[in-house]
């Protein structure tokens, strides 16, 4: 049973402590604590909690409840649960006013009641929200991708789609289990203060509140828990601890994406296992079609079949096609991107993922398209595409000039034959001289 998140905020670290050992902690799991300032509006939008704790002790002041007013404008599936030992007919009257969904006891409680008491109330706010179609939860869905192969791009296509995801409201979180040769703190010009390693050797161990702290924020809204500076310190991060990393994850976000190592490693194996779904990326060249059947193989022998997706990347037309992986696995092609390499080596170089800084460009467009198809197939939910663009230009004559005929190639999931007219130009007729027409 999945645990329920709880933001405790109180002046009062006594305070506090005297909350939480209010909580079942089978049942609850407390992502963070804050007083009622402005770092708390902050921490809670990046939490998600289910249930915020006010907590006071004696007369409620007037800036408790003006925090709350203004924390409902910008939170939407969180509760609000008023604890105090001061509880009159009065305050619980003002406290609804507010928006605040109950008011619990503090003293004359055992942890069992309050805890079954506060999971009534959330339960009964669940299906308020539901009803009224709001606040919906989505069941979180953790993806890897993985390349036995260098050079393919999986880190990028990792990258964008874990951006595009957070840029579309998504709560995202990007953990980066390449942990010797990790690129994804460069990709996105993060800030590498902390890594995974800080995270596992932190006295206080893995919980929600240190994942946090030891992640990174980017300006789409995603979090990312990055790889260690230095290669050497990946022996300190072992495949236990990265289970229970996303173990912990699960309850405060939609979506979990890995980006793995290469080799088939304790961690690498210990992730696969964890994923609901994962993408192989490869190109069209030999070496990746034989690592391909390799490392589908290895996947196959470990259970984990029937969660591999294929994607080719950086797709141009030559001797290897999509469909030789398919005929030497028997596994359809997920998705394909076509090969534009100017853009990529521009965006990874600024740090700048593509569907953000060149959202339009070949690459930008496929690998929104692609976190679409993700996002569809995960919700259940068809996402509206971008409509096309008029492929005809009128002139000032009120004309329109006719383009020679091409082969018509569709646009989703870019199919594989490329454009070509397949015409051939004629040669201008040579004018007759005067001597030859007499």
């Amino acid at each position: 049973m999945e645990k329920i998140n709880v933001v405790i905020l109180s002046d009062d670290l006594d305070l506090r402590i005297e909350v939480k050992n209010l909580l079942l902690r089978e049942q609850f799991a407390i992502s963070g604590y804050s007083n009622y300032g402005a770092e708390a509006k902050t921490k809670i939008i990046n939490m998600f909690p289910e249930v915020v704790l006010c907590s006071v002790r004696g007369e409620v002041p007037d800036s408790v409840f003006a925090f709350v007013q203004d924390l409902l404008t910008s939170v939407r599936n969180s509760m609000v649960v008023l604890v105090t030992d001061n509880i009159s007919v009065d305050l619980v009257n003002k406290a609804a006013g507010y928006g605040i969904r109950k008011v619990m006891p503090l003293t004359d409680v055992t942890p069992q009641e309050f805890s079954e008491e506060l999971k009534t109330v959330l339960a009964l706010e669940q299906q308020r929200s539901l009803d009224s179609n709001e606040g919906k939860k989505v069941r979180c869905k953790v993806i890897g991708f993985f390349s036995g192969k260098g050079g393919t791009g999986k880190s990028t296509v990792a990258v964008n789609t874990a951006v595009y995801l957070a840029r579309e409201g998504k709560r995202v979180m990007l953990l980066d289990l390449d942990l010797q040769c990790g690129d994804v703190a460069i990709s996105l010009d993060a800030d590498t203060k902390y890594s995974i390693v800080d995270l596992v050797q932190d006295r206080g161990g893995i919980t929600i509140e240190n994942i946090n702290n030891f992640s990174v924020d980017h300006s789409s809204g995603l979090r990312v828990l990055c790889a260690p500076k230095s290669a050497e310190l990946a022996e300190y991060v072992q495949a236990p601890s990265v289970e229970k990393i996303i173990d912990i994850m699960r309850p405060f976000f939609e979506y979990v994406i890995l980006d793995m190592s290469s080799a088939f490693n304790d961690i690498t194996i210990t992730a696969c296992e964890s994923c609901e779904e994962i993408f192989m990326v490869y190109n069209t060249d030999i070496l990746s079609l034989k690592n391909a059947k390799m490392s589908y193989d290895i996947l196959d022998q470990l259970h984990q079949k029937d969660k591999l997706r294929f994607i080719i990347n950086k797709y141009e037309k030559g001797i290897i096609k999509p469909e030789d992986f398919t005929n030497m696995v028997g596994l359809e092609i997920y998705y394909v991107i076509p090969y534009d390499g100017k853009t990529a080596i521009s965006c990874v170089n600024k740090g700048q993922p593509a569907v953000l800084s060149d959202p339009r460009s070949s690459l930008g467009s496929s690998l929104r398209h692609l976190t679409d198809k993700v996002i569809a197939e995960h919700t259940g939910i068809p996402v509206l595409m971008e409509p096309e663009k008029k492929k005809r230009k009128l002139f000032p004559s009120g004309g329109m000039k006719k383009s020679p005929k091409k082969k018509q190639v569709s646009d989703e999931n870019y199919l594989f034959d490329s454009v070509e007219s397949g015409e051939t130009k004629k040669s201008p007729k040579k004018k007759k001289s005067k001597k030859e027409q007499g």
